[in-house]
């Protein structure tokens, strides 16, 4: 039974059957005892009536020998005492009482009343009735009479279980009992039945839908009729599956960018060396500093993608410790001081000395060398850059604004994305793979801090990165 619906199916069959046997069985011990109080009450109303018959005929004979050893007169007594008749109390039998026409004779006791009957002496010496049981408990009533008790009346124990006719009618009840839970099994079966059908269709629709994916289909999605917990479920297949639909593009489109970025060097050199081969160009100085050049953007190329994949299964090397980033990101900036002079872009500099963060040095230096080199490749000459750095509660936060050009919102939002260039003149012409900035945001991500970009208060863009500090600032 692997099915979801049968096992919800027999889950609920098995639960309603062990409910109504139990509501059975209790049924029946509380019917039966509930019959056993009904009889003590009939035997005390019993006794109610009869105590004071035969008082009276105790007071009019002065003794009990007109029932001793007469079966038949104590029967005729019971008969008319217990039925609310009226007889003659002496020697001779009993008549009925003249009752008015318009009343019913009245009903006979129970049998088990009759049977069970006795009459005592003063002396609890036994004279009518059934007969005693020894250590037995017994219930019985006084008779009195001036103030004086003169016999006892009671009725022996009930045998085991109850009366012959208490127990034929907890039977009758029982099975009226029975056939209504069958009834209730079977509303319960049809119920249990449309309950599991309605579970065990959207979930075999999940399954179909999770099949499919399987598959490598990241277009079909699964239809979502509730906000149920099957339904959070059926939103949260959908969504993976357009996560998968959207990785499975990126993946491919990664891999074209790739394929693209691979093959304009290996041409280059290719048709560098064929033109030598040709003779068309001499191997000279210069031919020979073109080909190192290209030889250098595939290394870098190379670098940087084995850099982002390590970076990605989680076994790019991180050995912290304590970094003084002030003087870290001064080196750094002191290595472009050519290249930035060169282009004519002024530098300022604002980092409080002690800033120090746990972290990767030779980490921390490439993501600082990878942000300098964006900036010294896509600032316009004669253009601005300005580092500025704050610690507050504990976060360091490290700002680079340039002054343009600069970009939208929807150019920045993919600026970290891999081979993203914003515009046209962030092209392989200035020598850029479009792999830096996705390596530095994975750095940052490693060192528990985040790097976003915004529009700079200089006209172009600003790159902030944030990062837990782990000592204050000196000014």
């Amino acid at each position: 039974m692997k099915s979801l619906f049968a096992k919800i199916l027999l889950s609920l069959v098995v639960t309603v059957l062990i409910a109504l046997a139990l509501v059975l069985l209790m049924t029946r011990v509380n019917m039966t005892r509930g019959m056993l109080k009904y009889i003590e009450q009939q035997e005390a109303a019993q006794l109610a009536v009869l105590v004071p018959e035969l008082a009276a005929l105790y007071q009019e004979n002065d003794n009990w020998a007109f029932l001793q050893g007469s079966p038949r007169r104590w029967n005729r007594l019971l008969r008319f005492s217990l039925t609310g008749g009226e007889q003659e109390r002496a020697d001779p039998p009993p008549r009925e009482r003249e009752r008015p026409d318009d009343h019913r004779p009245p009903m006979r006791p129970p049998g088990h009343l009759r049977s069970r009957l006795f009459l005592l002496d003063a002396k609890q010496e036994w004279v009518a009735g059934a007969p005693l049981q020894e250590n037995g408990i017994v219930t019985r009533e006084p008779i009195t009479v001036e103030g004086r008790v003169v016999g006892w009346a009671g009725f022996t124990p009930l045998p085991a279980g109850l009366p012959q006719e208490a127990r034929l009618f907890v039977r009758g009840q029982a099975r009226a009992l029975l056939l209504s839970l069958v009834v209730a099994l079977a509303v319960a079966l049809g119920l249990g039945y449309l309950l599991a059908r309605h579970f065990s269709r959207p979930l075999r629709q999940l399954t179909v839908t999770v099949d499919t994916l399987i598959g490598g289909n990241y277009d079909v999605r699964a239809t979502v009729t509730s906000k149920d917990e099957i339904g959070r479920l059926g939103a949260g297949v959908n969504q993976l599956a357009e996560s998968l639909d959207s990785n499975r593009s990126m993946r491919r489109r990664w891999m074209a960018d790739i394929a693209h970025e691979l093959r304009t060097p290996v041409s280059v050199l290719k048709g560098e060396i064929e033109a030598i081969q040709d003779g068309l160009r001499p191997a000279d100085e210069n031919t020979l500093a073109s080909l190192g050049e290209e030889a250098d953007h595939l290394s870098r190329l190379v670098n940087d993608l084995q850099t982002l994949a390590l970076s990605d299964a989680g076994a790019l090397d991180f050995r912290m410790e304590r970094v003084d980033l002030t003087e870290l990101v001064r080196q750094q900036l002191h290595g472009f001081d050519s290249r930035l002079q060169a282009r004519e872009i002024h530098v300022s500099c604002d980092l409080p000395n002690g800033l120090l963060v746990n972290g990767d040095a030779q980490r921390l230096r490439q993501l600082m060398q990878n942000l300098l080199e964006n900036s010294s490749r896509y600032v316009s000459s004669g253009g601005a850059l300005e580092l500025k750095a704050t610690v507050s509660d504990r976060q360091l936060t490290l700002c680079l604004d340039d002054s343009g050009p600069g970009l939208t919102a929807e150019q920045m939002s993919h600026l970290f994305d891999r081979f993203y260039r914003a515009d046209a003149s962030r092209t392989r012409a200035h020598g850029g793979s479009g792999l830096g900035l996705s390596i530095c945001r994975n750095i940052v991500e490693a060192h528990q801090g985040n790097i976003h970009a915004e529009v700079s208060p200089l006209g172009g863009l600003r790159i902030r990165l944030t990062m837990p500090a782990i000592g204050g600032a000196n000014a």
